[in-house]
């Protein structure tokens, strides 16, 4: 919530300053109090906007555009419609600024690989193969966990070229990890969890390869931390219920793979 509120405002900001620039260039209307659907920008602009969008809007250029391009462009139209319309009223404002807000929210960092249950080692329910599962699962996460620590320490100055390097090389350790994963053999009640897990790091090594690769498309750097945020949060949910398959199983979870 507090991050979609925080999406929320920078785009009510953005309306406005688009506002500002389009005054002296579109019709300035009386605006309405009620809440209108946003149509289609080419079906309500004048002749005379339609000049001024075209050259704002409008790319002669190959390169295809950005996440952030699309979006920003489609924003532009959107309110320019409004406002040749004369509905740029606050309350209209909010409505366009959310329905941005919750597109940004849903924008999914590209296809990452998918694990299915028929690649996993699945072996019969018992005390000795749940135990056995949790202590190389500890230590798979312990080996990472490490590994992740010493390339944080090793980092060189993140603030320049090193970022996306040491982004890449995250997105790397999940992975690894995701594959590794699925060498190890999981009783039948936790492979469903272990499933998720893997699919849990495919998709994070995708999100962190997405942020090493778009330093020119913010809007896509933006959904896939979102993207990596819930994948950490799911990620020790997951891990949770293979320590109370362990307790409920009499077996104690340790952090320390050797125990």
């Amino acid at each position: 919530m507090i991050m979609r509120a925080k999406i929320l405002s920078a785009l009510i900001v953005s309306l406005i300053m688009v506002g500002t620039a389009l005054w002296s260039r579109l019709p300035d209307n009386k605006p309405t109090g009620n809440i209108v659907a946003v149509l289609n920008p080419e079906s309500a602009a004048t002749t005379r906007e339609e000049a001024f969008l075209n050259t704002n809007l409008n790319t002669s250029s190959s390169t295809p555009l950005s996440t952030t391009d699309i979006l920003s462009r489609q924003l532009f139209a959107d309110y320019a419609n409004l406002k040749s319309r004369g509905e740029t009223s606050l309350e209209n404002l909010d409505y366009l600024a959310e329905r941005y807000a919750d597109g940004i929210l849903n924008i999914e960092p590209g296809t990452s690989k998918i694990a299915a249950i028929e690649e996993l080692i699945i072996i019969p329910d018992s005390a000795e193969n749940i135990f056995n599962y949790g202590k190389a699962m500890i230590a798979l996460r312990s080996k990472y966990a490490s590994a992740a620590k010493e390339e944080s320490e090793n980092a060189g100055d993140l603030s320049q070229g090193d970022f996306d390097d040491f982004i890449s090389q995250a997105g790397d350790l999940y992975l690894n990890s995701a594959n590794e994963l699925l060498k190890i053999k999981v009783p039948a009640l936790l492979a469903k969890n272990h499933l998720e897990i893997i699919n849990n790091y495919f998709q994070s090594a995708e999100a962190m390869k997405t942020i090493a690769e778009s330093s020119d498309d913010p809007v896509k750097i933006y959904a896939a931390i979102q993207t990596q945020v819930q994948n950490t949060k799911k990620e020790d949910e997951l891990f949770l219920n293979v320590q109370i398959a362990m307790s409920t199983n009499g077996i104690i979870w340790s952090s320390n793979p050797n125990q």
